[in-house]
């Protein structure tokens, strides 16, 4: 049960802290809370995951729970002070209103801490992580391409030597996108750390059975600070970011927000102004060339510092190096390394437009502020040079035009760039956003304090490996998972390379953990899965009986199956699912990857998918009803998989399992976790002449198909449908998100 509004009749020295985190509950010496996961067998070498490492898993999802509980609602954190709510919304009268700003609050004070660790992470990955061999260069790759899967070497963690808890968070988001993280230890040469994987069994020996809280000892807090030059604990770090100015390279400290002020707080849109590095308006200016420096200019600065490493050292741009299906795979027969159309983007830039590219962002134009040192004004500079036919040639060796899977390599190379200024392939803060929706389900589930939870476990193994072979029979559909089937794939992914040749012995490509996905896109797939699951395995795909899950099943299972099929199949599903008696504890649709679209487009559809669930709960309720059982409670969030934020007792007006986080407030971050733009010219997305929408994203990428208009999908090795076919595109097709160019 979530804790009342702060009191605000006693003064902030003697009423308790605001919606302080729960309290440990006082568990008793009974084996039975304890006895599922207290002897954990971690060291079993089965390329598929186990019950015993989903059970470790789980655990660690609840320490990081606490930990974002903790921060969350530490009074005064960074400044932020509960008290902000009574001087913006004075009066008993307003406690709805007081409630929307104390989520907020909490919610920017997590905001603030994930873009820290996110940080920290980063410095302990470049100065602890081993490396196997140098960064590759264009031609070098041929090496790790032939080589691969071959033994070099592993990482040994020990419990001394384990990050603390906000690095090891960022470190698990990394490897949930697994594609992002190959190519990173692909880019550095730090293949020993992607074969290692998350040592769970070292991490569960540092996480109490009882209370589940983290404690790696007293040795590896000062291993970390001797390697990395920081404090174990973030809230010691210093209060102010060091980055070099874009301008002159000089060291500027800058703050982390400027949210501090109760004036931040106030107006419309509380919060989301501000000009730290943890806000999305970050501005500063360098005392030493009065160069400003924002989000864009550090995103523009990334990529001219890999254009440099590429024309200087022949290094080759991220996004780059991973086929269509994610493999590092060589050339073709008989192709040479420098026709390999992955590499496109790098023989196009040294055909002569990163000349161009270096020249506009040259540091010497931006002694004043200079609109044009952006990713959107590198992008146009890309159109521009797609378009030169001489360039072209030069790029390709005289064929003309791009083939689809060149295409596809720029918009890959481009979207490491859009909301990303850090090294790796991906804004990590953002995928640690996302993953926080997974892991406060996993909390609400409980499912580690369930009597039955080894078996739970075991049925959700047997779903996942059914889950498998849907993907490997349907490489063109996008298969949406439930809660229960995420849990085994994220545990499995924790291990990339067993989870490497599971997949391309089982689907012959890298199936990626796509984590951006429009809501509209999800709904649509996962009552495809449903269906496809049910037809397949004779059994319901979600063991949920909530409002959202009874319309999907209704969606495909006309009238007239039930009264032919009443003694089979369907009559089957109906008495399993009778069994199910709490319909919040269903693990349904696993949704923590949807975004809200902003476009037109995606809007319209939006509205048109939630009359048809309309209509599938009114056919679900009047059947219960006529059968004298209860409906499904559409106005019961939590029965929806939608639980408390940060304690706080909101409830959104209209919420479906497939949506976004609808406690995600994009406006306090630095770039917003929850929404994209799939329309054609938006921000993000498409240079001219390469490909749909979803690639922008960061999605995966698809051949034609009905796997929905935006591609990416939530394990289609190929994604979607939005390249090779898409409603726009010419000439092989380049349409979805693109609106025709091709």
């Amino acid at each position: 049960m979530a804790t009342p509004l702060p009191d605000s009749s006693r003064s902030s020295e003697d009423r308790p802290p605001a919606y302080t985190a729960r309290e440990t509950p006082a568990y008793d010496d009974s084996p039975s809370l304890t006895a599922a996961f207290a002897n954990l067998q971690l060291k079993e070498v089965a390329d598929k995951p186990t019950t015993d490492q989903c059970l470790a898993h789980l655990k660690l999802l609840e320490a990081f729970h606490q930990l974002r509980e903790d921060v969350a609602t530490t009074d005064g954190l960074y400044g932020i002070d509960d008290g902000f709510i009574y001087a913006v919304h004075p009066g008993q009268e307003n406690r709805t209103q007081q409630a929307a700003l104390l989520l907020k609050l909490r919610e920017k004070r997590w905001a603030i801490y994930v873009t820290k660790a996110a940080k920290r992470y980063e410095r302990w990955w470049q100065k602890t992580t081993p490396t196997g061999t140098s960064m590759p260069t264009q031609h070098g790759l041929i090496g790790v391409y032939m080589t691969w899967g071959q033994n070099e070497g592993t990482a040994r963690y020990h419990k001394n030597s384990l990050p603390p808890l906000d690095v090891l968070m960022v470190w698990h988001a990394h490897l949930l996108n697994p594609r992002d993280c190959l190519e990173d230890c692909i880019r550095y040469g730090r293949t020993p750390f992607w074969n290692t994987g998350l040592p769970l069994a070292t991490i569960d020996t540092c996480i109490n059975n009882d209370t589940l809280e983290y404690n790696a000892g007293d040795q590896a807090p000062t291993y970390f600070t001797e390697t990395t030059g920081l404090p174990w604990n973030s809230l010691e770090d210093n209060t102010q970011f060091v980055l070099q100015c874009t301008g002159c390279s000089q060291s500027m400290h800058v703050p982390w927000t400027t949210a501090s002020s109760l004036n931040s707080w106030k107006g419309p849109n509380p919060g989301e102004l501000e000009t730290g590095f943890a806000d999305p308006h970050f501005m500063a200016m360098c005392k030493e060339c009065q160069v400003p420096c924002d989000h864009d200019a550090l995103r523009a600065q990334k990529f001219r510092l890999d254009c440099k490493a590429l024309l200087d050292n022949n290094l080759p741009m991220p996004g780059t190096i991973l086929d269509l299906q994610g493999r590092p795979d060589p050339p073709e027969f008989g192709n040479s390394i420098d026709t390999h159309p992955g590499l496109f983007p790098n023989r196009l830039l040294k055909a002569g437009l990163a000349t161009s590219i270096l020249d506009m962002l040259h540091p010497s134009r931006r002694s004043h502020w200079s609109p044009t040192s952006t990713v959107n004004s590198i992008r146009t500079q890309i159109e521009t040079g797609l378009d030169d036919k001489a360039m072209l040639e030069k790029a390709r060796g005289g064929i003309f035009p791009p083939s689809r899977e060149e295409k596809v390599a720029v918009r890959k190379m481009m979207s490491r760039y859009w909301t990303n200024s850090s090294i790796f392939a991906l804004d990590l803060v953002g995928a640690v956003i996302r993953q926080g929706s997974f892991i406060e389900k996993m909390h609400a589930i409980d499912w580690l304090h369930s009597p039955a939870v080894r078996s739970t476990m075991q049925r959700l193994l047997l779903k996942y490996d059914r889950y498998f072979t849907i993907l490997a029979q349907h490489p063109g559909r996008t298969a949406v998972p439930t809660l229960d089937i995420d849990l085994a794939w994220h545990t499995h992914q924790l291990c990339p390379p067993k989870y490497y040749r599971h997949c391309i012995s089982k689907t012959s490509r890298f199936v990626d953990h796509d984590d951006k996905i429009p809501a509209t896109t999800i709904t649509t797939s996962f009552e495809w899965t449903s269906l496809i699951y049910q037809t397949m395995f004779q059994e319901p795909y979600s063991e949920c009986t909530c409002w959202y899950c009874e319309a999907i099943r209704e969606s495909h299972t006309p009238s007239t199956a039930r009264i032919i099929f009443r003694r089979g199949t369907h009559k089957k599903i109906q008495k399993y699912l009778s069994r199910i008696s709490n319909e919040k504890c269903g693990p349904h649709i696993s949704a923590h990857n949807s975004i809200e679209p902003s476009d037109r487009e995606a809007t319209a559809l939006a509205i048109t998918q939630k009359q048809k669930l309309d209509r599938m709960y009114d056919k679900v309720r009047k059947r219960q009803e006529k059968n004298g059982q209860k409906p499904a409670d559409r106005n019961n969030a939590s029965a929806a998989g939608c639980t408390y934020p940060y304690d706080v007792p909101i409830i959104v007006p209209y919420y479906t399992p497939y949506m976004a986080d609808p406690y995600i407030t994009g406006g306090l971050y630095a770039s917003d976790p929850s929404c994209g733009s799939y329309a054609a010219g938006a921000t993000g997305n498409c240079c001219q002449g390469t490909c749909g929408g979803g690639v922008a994203l960061g999605a995966c990428i698809a051949e034609g198909g009905p796997g929905g208009p935006w591609g990416g999908g939530c394990a289609t090795g190929l994604g979607g449908g939005d390249v090779g076919g898409g409603d726009g595109g010419g000439d092989g097709g380049c349409g979805g998100g693109c609106g025709g160019c091709g």
